[in-house]
């Protein structure tokens, strides 16, 4: 559970809009939960929370009235009982708002702030999007095989596509009459979010590329909210087809070697200490995000992946 002022900054952060400038997530109670999680101070957290806020937007009266209904729900219910009943549509809808729906009701989970909850699902279900059915994998390659395979084809390859934001250019790219086939050259016994996350922190690693910064952290979400998927082989389908969209939609770079830029030798303690001096809120996800799944995992590369990303935010240190 949260410190009393992570709760209060993160309550008081619901008279604002899911999102801003249109399409753009706000971040300010996930990055509370993360930098609650990795120890920063009240100091930091209230920090953090000012840093944030000025650009975010009041909450209009249908977002409110979707907050009020799921926040009944839970209260009668139970915030387990009400995800699982949405679990179907949602976890179709994974991709949705380039995983910030999961993502955001992943850290409500955590939290255990029941309105927090309420506005997570709202979000979710005011910006669901689901991507076009592809058949089941069929193939015989590993998450991280397809991923070259799509990064070697001259179609893709390097190939950026146009769209407004993560989202929309995932939902494009998923309408190529190529994606369904990539989908499918999965091996079934590889359809694991272990996997298909562990291919996406090396696609990061060889670009720091911000899409696939998101399916690390989408990735993160979907281990957490897992349990309360009513249909898990279908969810997982949908998690990998929403991995192949938005590794396209970044533009099918090289998936090998290390091209991060930045100390990566820093330790998780001094990793979270980097992060509570982030301004970046992607900054602290994804720092918290590496080191939930490497403990997870037992991959080391989540750990050199967040230094890298968080280690130029001191001003005692330019270690990067």
């Amino acid at each position: 559970m949260p410190r009393p002022v992570t709760r209060a900054l993160v309550e008081g952060a619901h008279r604002y809009s899911g999102t801003y400038r249109g399409f753009l997530a706000n971040h300010l109670p996930m990055g509370l939960v993360a930098l609650d999680a990795m120890g920063a101070s009240d100091a930091q957290l209230v920090r953090f929370a000012h840093a944030n806020e000025a650009k975010l937007e009041p909450m209009g009266p249908v977002e409110a009235e979707r907050v009020a209904h799921f926040e009944r729900r839970i209260i009668d219910e139970g915030f387990a009982v009400v995800l699982r009943s949405l679990s179907r549509d949602l976890a179709a809808g994974i991709s949705a708002a380039a995983f910030h729906g999961a993502i955001r009701a992943a850290y409500a989970f955590e939290s255990g702030i029941a309105r927090e909850q309420a506005h997570a699902l709202a979000y979710w279900i005011g910006e669901m999007e689901v991507l076009p059915e592809v058949a089941a994998p069929r193939g015989e390659e590993s998450a991280l095989e397809v991923l070259r395979a799509i990064s070697r084809d001259p179609g893709f390859s390097r190939k950026r596509p146009a769209g407004m934001g993560i989202s929309d250019r995932m939902q494009g790219i998923s309408r190529d009459p190529a994606f369904a086939g990539h989908v499918a050259r999965l091996d079934p016994a590889q359809l694991r979010v272990d996997a298909i996350a562990a291919s996406l922190i090396r696609a990061y690693a060889a670009t720091g590329d911000f899409t696939l910064l998101h399916g690390v952290t989408g990735c993160h979400a979907f281990r957490l909210l897992a349990p309360f998927f009513a249909d898990p082989p279908s969810a997982t389908r949908s998690l990998w087809s929403a991995v192949v969209a938005a590794y396209m939609a970044s533009g099918s770079p090289p998936v090998e070697g290390w091209k991060l830029e930045g100390n990566d030798g820093l330790s998780w303690a001094d990793i979270h200490a980097r992060a509570a001096h982030c301004d970046d809120e992607h900054d602290v996800k994804f720092a918290y995000s590496c080191w939930r799944e490497s403990h997870s995992s037992g991959d080391d590369l989540y750990r050199r992946c967040a230094s890298a990303r968080v280690c130029h935010a001191t001003e005692q240190v330019a270690a990067c």
